[in-house]
């Protein structure tokens, strides 16, 4: 059986000794493995007897003011100690994707350990034996000096918790949501040797990630106007358009919020739905074009002087279109010209509005009369749902149906 270490000592040489090779024992000579990819559940473990395992410790901090031991992927271990101690079995599954660019397998464990629910349950006086032996410039000490408040002594009263090792389980197909079900604790170290060098070096996996277009999707839709259908100039579809543009500003103005109160997944579905309005109308402006080009004007507006737009006045309604949103045909159908230098734009001072209680018309009244002429509001989402990590659920961003 291994002699242990104190929990402190095992910490002390994991910060102090970053860089360096060590072998590192578990309790009871055993540990436990992933047999499985994470398919978006704890994946399926086995427990192999496994003394120790040799590896570089890459990254080793004593945090959160000498509470926490954390090695983020601390120890990297070589291939050969990664095939025997079992770790590489959940690699090997069929639908293991290994190839992942996000999430690309790698041989690193991570270590962590704390004092905080020690702490929380000790009384005075307390008892510092678990520190014997731990020089006084340890992070040990020095971390928790700088940060202990004044109800404390200044040396951690309570040990760490025995450091456990976890491996972080590669992802199956197509899996992109774990919510943390693909960690699996490997063990708990009973003690820590250091080495004079490892028989063979850690790295990279000769694994080559698979191509992503990392490319943002256009701001705007990409429109053939030569093929779209012509969309008739009528006061109900007129009124149907100013309505999403204005509930796209609403929804502006909502993702604001939700973003400075911290709903990030809020603030994404609103403005994920606004995006997708506002493509919506730019789809519906050139369609109008094909069906009366004659009967709409085109303004250049320079909006507070910063910013160039098309306006198209089409019947008793006007609408703001950024330039590159324009598909030149539609500048040619309309006013003659592709040339954009014959368009003389006039400095404007103006403040949209995101009031929509007083319109005639609903946004799902409004985007219902858009259905009814080929124009689908949910072509145009960058994405149909959204993750909130911290509740753990997820968020529809599509328009419903009627």
């Amino acid at each position: 059986m291994t002699d242990s270490q104190r929990p402190d000592e095992i910490a002390h040489r994991l910060v102090t000794n970053v860089g360096s090779p060590v072998r590192v024992y578990l309790d009871d000579g055993q540990a436990t493995i992933p047999v499985e990819p994470c398919r978006g559940v704890s994946p399926a473990t086995t427990t192999v007897p496994l003394e120790y395992f040799d590896a570089v410790i890459e990254n080793a901090l004593i945090e959160d003011g000498g509470l926490t031991l954390f090695c983020m992927d601390g120890l990297h271990l070589p291939e050969s100690e990664w095939c025997r101690s079992g770790l590489d079995r959940h690699w090997r599954d069929g639908d293991a994707d290994l190839e992942d660019p996000f999430f690309p397998p790698q041989r690193k464990l991570e270590v962590w350990a704390s004092r905080e629910d020690a702490l929380y349950d000790a009384d005075e006086p307390y008892g510092f034996s678990h520190l014997d032996g731990i020089p006084d410039d340890s992070p040990i000490f020095t971390e928790w000096v700088a940060n202990a408040s004044d109800e404390y002594p200044d040396r951690p009263p309570v040990p760490f918790d025995r450091p456990t090792v976890s491996v972080r389980a590669v992802r199956a197909e197509g899996v992109t949501d774990v919510q943390g079900f693909d960690r699996v604790d490997v063990g708990q170290i009973a003690r820590i040797e250091l080495l004079d060098e490892l028989s063979e070096q850690p790295s990279a996996p000769d694994i080559e990630p698979r191509d992503v277009d990392f490319s943002p999707p256009s701001r705007h839709p990409e429109i053939d106007y030569d093929e779209i259908d012509p969309l008739p100039q009528s006061n109900e579809l007129l009124e149907a358009v100013f309505t999403i543009n204005r509930h796209a500003k609403r929804l502006d103005e909502e993702a604001d919020t939700a973003y400075q109160r911290g709903d990030g997944a809020e603030a994404r579905v609103c403005s994920l739905r606004k995006r997708a309005l506002y493509r919506t109308k730019t789809v519906a402006l050139h369609r109008f074009s094909k069906s009366d080009p004659d009967a709409i004007r085109v303004v250049g507006h320079e909006l507070n002087g910063d910013h160039e737009l098309l306006c198209f006045y089409v019947g008793t309604y006007s609408y703001h279109q950024p330039i590159a949103a324009v598909n030149p045909n539609l500048l040619a159908a309309t006013t003659g010209s592709d040339d954009l230098s014959e368009i003389k734009f006039g400095a404007i001072d103006f403040e949209s509005s995101a009031e929509t209680g007083d319109l005639d018309m609903s946004l799902s009244q409004a985007i219902g009369v858009l259905r009814d002429h080929g124009i689908e509001p949910n072509d145009y989402l960058d994405a149909t749902q959204v993750e909130d990590f911290t509740w753990g659920s997820v968020i529809s961003t599509t328009f419903a149906e009627r």
